[in-house]
């Protein structure tokens, strides 16, 4: 009887272990997968970008940004401010002021993280477009 106790009290503390194994095991695997969804992700707008399919990059990025940690504050700003040069270089093509309008949102927001992080220069090229980006809103009115 006093076996079966012992095996019972080890087998409980074994199954404590290996589910806390477990389950950490998931979350690190689902973590991983979640990175590189995103990085492949990312990888396919800067190629829909770089091939001038602005509106392709633009519906990559936006399916991306969400999955992006916010703590990831370097990623995530770069992220929108592309996000944001895909929607202007589209729109500059539709000449669309409300996406030069949102994109100009979007440029904003990813200046606000550069700087927040201390990235004057991320911040300085996020300016240049917020600028140009203006300059095509007015000339198109």
């Amino acid at each position: 009887m006093k076996n079966f106790w012992v095996t019972l009290i080890i087998g409980f503390i074994a199954g404590i272990v290996i589910s806390g194994i477990l389950f950490d095991a998931i979350s690190y695997i689902g973590k991983s997968f979640n990175r590189v969804s995103v990085a492949w992700t990312i990888s396919r707008a800067e190629k829909s970008f770089s091939n001038e399919r602005f509106s392709d990059a633009v519906l990559l990025y936006e399916k991306a940004l969400p999955k992006i940690n916010p703590d990831n504050k370097l990623l995530y700003a770069k992220t929108k401010n592309n996000l944001a040069l895909s929607i202007f270089k589209n729109a500059e093509l539709l000449k669309n002021i409300k996406d030069i309008e949102k994109s100009i949102e979007l440029f904003q927001e990813a200046s606000k993280i550069y700087l927040g992080i201390d990235d004057k220069e991320l911040a300085g090229q996020t300016s240049k477009n917020i600028q140009i980006a203006q300059n095509t809103k007015e000339t198109i009115q």
